[in-house]
């Protein structure tokens, strides 16, 4: 009689092929999710959701949620999958506004899970949640108001100084793409107006401050794709403990920063930036400012109950947002703008002709001149529809909520509003491929214009980033005239580099700039 051998391999491949099965089963009943439900849905391919040409690069993520706007037409929302994972398409501009602005108890938070310990500089107002971003919310939006960007506008007018030298080189008619140089500028105040550095990047190109933008909006690296994953799947980036900023980064920021605060407050230096607001905010739990034209403090007034401390790290960390989220957004803008003036030279030549009205009006222009330069804002507000810097917004559903047809979105939901298909659907712009300035003498329906988002978490930057726009345009119009290079005129529309999240062109957008005969 033979003996029976056992052979544990079997076992193992057993336990594995169950697994995998029962894996398969899951996700075939998460992608039943809207279908059970009777909403009506985009199907995914299994594993890569609903459109995954945009995780996979091979177009713009937001080109690729455009496609499921596209599918759901005429709906006033609908779902999708993220890879695995249901979201809902918000699409109707009044159901937009009512999340972002009427119920946002329902939706006050974005996606990202912060493990500050690990990430600290993910301890931002514009990732954390709950309390912690109701605090930080509550003590950071005064330092944006109009009074302090004023304030600050001193160290704005510095940098765009040094711009106006710069740009001089290139006012000679041949083909440049300012994409570079613009990005110095736009860090240079970033640097200027929140750490107190003196302008460094439009002098040397290779400084630091300059690199380290250049490492965090690289789009050949690994970050880009857990970027991605991080908007997708960030629960599973959590519990994997995976960084989506490098130590290099992070190291930089925080130690900057303490090097500035200790500083300060070794010194007594007083500098017109935001991280002297921060540190009076620390330590006098108020703001003061010496400025005759401005409110001489604020508290921060309906803050919760729970106090959280404001350490170094914390403060960091804010830093940190005001630069990643306004060096790149903002440089861009600025970019595009200029292309599209180029572009369209009867636009141009309006934007000019108030702009040397203004300047001739005060001689000068002073953060209060430059308000008075409408047009000018409308042709930043149509750039900023075409191109909006960040093509989509997610929240998270912390309760139950019932749509006005009676469906339930249920706590623990993404959904996703589509700001770049919204900005381009005719029903809300006509022509909307078209650069019209024009639209924006009266302003947009609520819910369809969104580059900044809206309500309770719409950006605080937004100020900041316009200010630093319309100074650098204002002058640049007064001195020079833009054209398209012939190597531009072929191109109808831009188009976006699939590898980064920000609305970022793939080629280069080529000008011809030439000194005005009457400028002085």
């Amino acid at each position: 009689m033979g003996l029976v051998t056992y052979d544990w391999k079997i076992d193992v491949l057993v336990a594995i092929s169950t697994l995998f099965i029962l894996l398969y089963f899951k996700i075939k009943s998460m992608y039943s999710y809207f279908e059970k439900r009777n909403i009506k849905y985009v199907k995914p391919k299994f594993l890569l959701g609903s459109e995954p040409d945009g995780l996979l690069f091979k177009i713009h993520i937001a080109e690729s949620w455009d496609r499921v706007y596209k599918k759901l037409e005429n709906e006033k929302y609908g779902g999708f999958y993220q890879g695995i994972n249901p979201t809902f398409m918000i699409r109707d501009p009044e159901y937009i506004n009512d999340i972002l602005k009427k119920s946002f108890e329902y939706f006050p938070d974005r996606i990202f899970l912060v493990d500050e310990k690990r990430n600290p500089l993910d301890e931002n107002v514009a990732y954390v949640k709950g309390d912690k971003w109701r605090y930080l919310r509550s003590i950071l939006t005064p330092l944006f108001s109009l009074a302090k960007l004023k304030w600050m506008y001193e160290e704005i007018d510095k940098c765009a100084d040094i711009f106006d030298e710069c740009i001089k080189e290139l006012a000679d008619g041949k083909d440049v793409d300012m994409s570079e140089l613009l990005a110095r500028y736009t860090t240079d105040a970033i640097a200027s107006c929140a750490f107190g550095i003196e302008p460094q990047c439009l002098k040397d190109p290779d400084s630091e401050f300059r690199q380290v933008g250049r490492d965090f909006y690289d789009p050949n690296k690994l970050s880009m794709f857990l970027l991605h994953l991080r908007f997708s799947i960030p629960r599973i980036m959590m519990w994997l403990k995976i960084k989506t900023i490098s130590t290099k980064i992070q190291n930089y920021f925080l130690t900057t920063t303490k090097n500035i605060l200790q500083q300060r407050r070794s010194t007594g230096i007083v500098r017109k930036d935001f991280i002297q607001l921060l540190l009076e905010l620390k330590e006098k739990g108020m703001v003061e400012l010496s400025s005759k034209n401005v409110e001489k403090s604020e508290t921060h007034k309906g803050s919760p109950n729970k106090k959280i401390e404001l350490t170094d790290n914390l403060l960091a960390a804010q830093t940190f947002i005001f630069y990643v989220a306004g060096y790149e957004t903002t440089h861009y803008l600025i970019n595009y703008t200029f292309y599209l003036l180029a572009k369209h030279k009867e636009i141009q030549d309006r934007a000019r002709k108030e702009v040397l009205e203004v300047k001739e009006k005060y001689g000068q222009f002073t953060f209060d001149s430059l308000k008075e330069l409408k047009f000018l804002d409308n042709c930043l507000s149509e750039t900023l529809r075409l191109y909006t810097p960040i093509p989509f917004l997610i929240r998270e559903c912390s309760k139950d909520y019932t749509l006005p047809d009676g469906a339930v979105i249920e706590k623990g939901m993404n959904i996703l509003i589509p700001i770049y298909s919204i900005h381009r659907d005719p029903k809300y712009f006509p022509q909307p491929l078209e650069y019209k300035p024009d639209r924006f003498e009266n302003p947009p329906a609520n819910g369809t214009y969104l580059p900044f988002g809206d309500g309770p978490r719409v950006c605080l930057g937004k100020g900041f980033s316009e200010a630093v726009a319309r100074r650098v345009l204002a002058r640049s119009l007064e001195m020079y005239e833009f054209e398209l290079s012939p190597l531009n005129k072929c191109m109808d529309a831009i188009k976006p580099n699939p590898r980064v999240v920000i609305a970022t062109p793939l080629h280069g957008l080529l000008l011809r700039i030439r000194k005005r005969k009457d400028s002085k």
